[in-house]
C-alpha cells in the first residue's frame, strides 16, 4: 500500500472509498457491528442514485462495485479484529449465520490460477464505457467572458489582507486573474490533462519557451509520475504569455511572500509554473478543480463541463487537422476507403502531442472529428489561421480588460504604449497571415 502526498495514492483511494461508508452509518446512526443485509442494499441504491449539480450520475456501476467491495473488506476486518464475537459478514454454512450474507466467486487470474473471493452479490452490470464529449464553443466564450467580468473581485483572503499593503493586494489580485486565464489558455492550446496543468515544470520551460515549445509531464493516473515528459511546439504568442507570466506574474507573486514571511527563500518554492498564491507550493488537484467548477458556475452552464472537456475538444481538433492535411495528400481517399492503417498513422501523430500510450485510446476521435468535417478543401494553413485566431482571441480578452481597468482614470504614457503594443500584436497576426 502507497501513500502520496496529494492524494494519499493507494491509501488515500482506500479512505476514500471508506469514506462512504462511514458517512452513511453516521446518518442512521448504526454501528459498523450492527449493519444488516438490508443496509448494505440500501447503501449501494444511494451510492448508484446519487446525482450532481447536471443531473448525471456522480459515480457509475464500476465505481460503485469498488466502494462496496472495500467496505465489506472493512467489516470483515472488524469482525476478525475488534467485534470477535460477531458474526458480521461472511458466507453462510450449517454453523454460522452472518448479518451480511455473501457469496463466493471464482475469479481465473492472468497467471491461469483460480482465486475464490467472497463478495456481497449486487444486480449492477458493469459500467460502459462512454465516449468523451469536447467542450462546446459556446461554454469557452462564456467562460472567456466570465473571467473577465471576475477582473473586478477586490477581495483578498482574511490571512493576506493582514499581511500585504493595498498595492499588494491588488497585485495579488492581478496574479490570480492571470493564473486562471493561463489556465483556460493551456487547456485550450495544449490538451494537457488537468493533473498536468499544476504540475508544468518552471525551470525546464525558460529555454524551451525561447524556441516556442513546452516541456509537459505525461501523467496517466499517476500524480507523482513527473519524470515522464514530452515536448510539444506551441504558438509564439502562447510562448510568450507563459514568459510573461512566469517572469512577471508568478515571480512578484514569489517577492510578495518573501516579503510578508510567508515563505523564507525561493527554495521553499515548488518548480512548477502553476502556484498556490498563499503558500509558493503546487496546487492540489481538488483547489484547481473546484477553481475552474466555480468559474462555470458563474458563467452559468447548465451542462456538464470540466477541464477534462478542453481536453477531448483539443484532440478532436488535432485529428481533423491532420485529416486535412492526410486527405491533401492524398486527393484519391475519401472516409470510405481510408484504411485502419491510415487511421493508426494519423492517430500516432496526435497521440505524440497529447501523450497516449496507445492510439486505440483515440479510436472514437475518428468519428468525432468526421462529424466536424464538411469538407477537406482546406490547405496545410488552417492550423496556422486556427493558431492566429486565438491569438487574436486571448490578446482581444485582455484588451478589454485593459480598458475596464483604466476606464475614468488618467491614463500614462505607458499605458498607452502597452495598449498600441497589443493592437500591433493583433495587426500583425492578421496581416502576416499568407492567404
Amino acid at each position: 500500500m502507497t501513500v502520496n502526498q496529494k492524494d494519499g495514492g493507494t491509501l488515500g483511494n482506500y479512505a476514500r472509498n471508506l469514506s462512504h461508508l462511514v458517512r452513511f452509518c453516521y446518518a442512521r446512526k448504526v454501528n459498523f457491528a450492527d449493519l444488516k443485509h438490508s443496509h448494505i442494499d440500501e447503501f449501494i441504491y444511494e451510492l448508484c442514485q446519487e446525482t450532481d449539480i447536471y443531473n448525471e450520475r456522480v459515480r457509475n456501476n464500476n465505481t460503485v462495485k469498488a466502494i462496496v467491495a472495500t467496505s465489506i473488506n472493512f467489516l470483515v476486518w472488524v469482525q476478525q479484529n475488534i467485534a470477535t464475537e460477531r458474526l458480521i459478514a461472511g458466507v453462510d454454512d450449517a454453523d454460522k449465520r452472518y448479518q451480511i450474507k455473501l457469496k463466493q466467486e471464482v475469479y481465473a487470474h492472468r497467471t491461469g490460477r483460480q482465486i475464490i473471493h467472497n463478495v456481497f452479490p449486487m444486480n449492477i452490470p458493469r459500467a460502459t464505457t462512454t465516449n468523451a464529449t469536447p467542450i462546446s464553443t459556446i461554454n469557452i466564450r462564456k467562460l472567456w467572458d466570465t473571467l473577465e467580468a471576475s477582473r473586478s473581485d477586490k477581495n483578498v483572503s482574511r490571512k493576506l489582507r493582514g499581511l500585504f499593503s493595498r498595492k499588494q493586494q491588488a497585485d495579488h489580485l492581478e496574479y490570480m486573474h492571470r493564473r486562471r486565464e493561463l489556465q483556460l489558455v493551456l487547456l485550450e492550446a495544449t490538451g494537457l490533462r488537468p493533473q498536468e496543468l499544476i504540475t508544468i515544470p518552471c525551470s525546464n520551460n525558460v529555454a524551451s519557451l525561447r524556441k516556442s515549445q513546452l516541456i509537459l509531464p505525461t501523467l496517466k493516473g499517476r500524480i507523482d509520475s513527473k519524470n515522464n515528459m514530452r515536448t510539444i511546439p506551441i504558438p509564439r504568442s502562447l510562448a510568450m504569455k507563459t514568459e510573461i507570466f512566469i517572469n512577471s506574474y508568478r515571480k512578484k507573486l514569489i517577492e510578495r511572500l518573501l516579503a510578508a514571511g510567508i515563505i523564507q527563500s525561493e527554495k521553499d518554492v515548488d518548480n512548477v509554473i502553476y502556484l498556490n498564491s498563499e503558500s509558493g507550493k503546487e496546487v492540489l488537484p481538488d483547489a484547481a478543480y473546484q477553481e475552474f467548477r466555480r468559474l462555470t458556475v458563474r458563467a452559468g452552464i447548465k451542462q456538464k463541463n470540466c477541464q477534462k472537456m478542453f481536453r477531448h475538444r483539443f484532440i478532436t481538433n488535432m485529428v481533423k487537422l491532420h485529416f486535412i492535411s492526410f486527405m491533401d495528400k492524398n486527393p484519391l481517399k475519401s472516409r470510405h476507403i481510408i484504411t485502419d492503417s491510415d487511421y493508426r498513422t494519423i492517430l500516432k501523430k496526435v497521440a505524440s502531442f497529447t501523450g497516449h500510450r496507445s492510439v486505440d485510446s483515440l479510436w472514437h476521435y475518428i468519428d468525432l472529428a468526421w462529424e466536424e468535417l464538411d469538407a477537406f478543401a482546406h490547405s496545410y494553413e488552417v492550423k496556422e489561421l486556427q493558431d492566429r485566431l486565438k491569438s487574436i482571441f486571448y490578446l482581444t480578452n485582455e484588451l478589454k480588460g485593459d480598458v475596464q481597468n483604466v476606464a475614468g482614470k488618467q491614463i500614462s504614457n505607458v499605458t498607452i504604449e502597452k495598449l498600441n503594443a497589443k493592437l500591433n500584436q493583433i495587426e500583425d497576426l492578421v496581416a502576416n497571415f499568407r492567404t
